[in-house]
């Protein structure tokens, strides 16, 4: 029936089988069925479930092979958790951590590579309305966007073009690591950026 419904669990099912096939192609494959016939039906299991568009997903099955295109869309579909950034000219990471769990905030150090990230498990107050927010304390920014300005490594009294500086957690990161000295230049491709 065209119109039925399938359920994610029925999609899913129907997944992991192309899978197993694909695993042992081989041995499990139906005779006369191509690898690339598996493929797109995979393809259109995934780009169903996951809501992504066809060409994506062959794009990532091609780039990455069927199993792991599969659990990088998995791992792509759920939440990222909520990171805060530190300003270290400001308060230092623990002070702030100390403060926030006072609120009743349930935090962790965000990974090993960040000396200013906070990961906020549970949160009884806003994150972005706290006095602590409000006076300018830590920024809501993503683990992801504190890896440029890691691996720039700016240092004070330097000059730094910033050419994708919208909406601003890089950009105010690098003048934090360069303790507002020297010259930073924060540009965006959207102009009302």
């Amino acid at each position: 029936d065209a119109d039925r419904v399938v359920p994610p669990s029925e999609f899913r099912s129907n997944i992991d089988s192309i899978l197993e096939v694909l695993a042992d192609f081989k041995e499990r494959r139906e005779p006369d069925r191509s690898r690339k016939e598996y493929l797109e039906v995979l393809g259109h299991f995934l780009s169903e479930l996951y809501g992504y568009l066809p060409e994506l997903v062959e794009y990532f099955v091609s780039m990455l092979g069927p199993t792991e295109a599969l659990e990088f869309i998995d791992a792509s579909d759920k939440p990222r958790p909520l990171v805060i950034r530190t300003n270290t000219l400001k308060v230092r990471r623990k002070d702030l951590a100390a403060g926030l769990i006072k609120r009743g905030v349930s935090l962790d150090p965000l990974a090993n590579w960040s000396k200013v990230g906070l990961k906020i498990v549970e949160s009884p107050v806003p994150i972005g309305a706290t006095p602590e927010y409000l006076g300018g304390h830590y920024m809501l920014q993503s683990a992801a966007s504190m890896c440029p300005v890691l691996a720039l490594s700016p240092e004070p009294n330097e000059k730094v073009l910033d050419m994708s500086a919208a909406p601003g957690g890089k950009t105010s990161y690098l003048a934090q690591l360069m303790k507002n000295t020297g010259v930073l230049v924060a540009n965006d491709l959207k102009k009302e950026r």
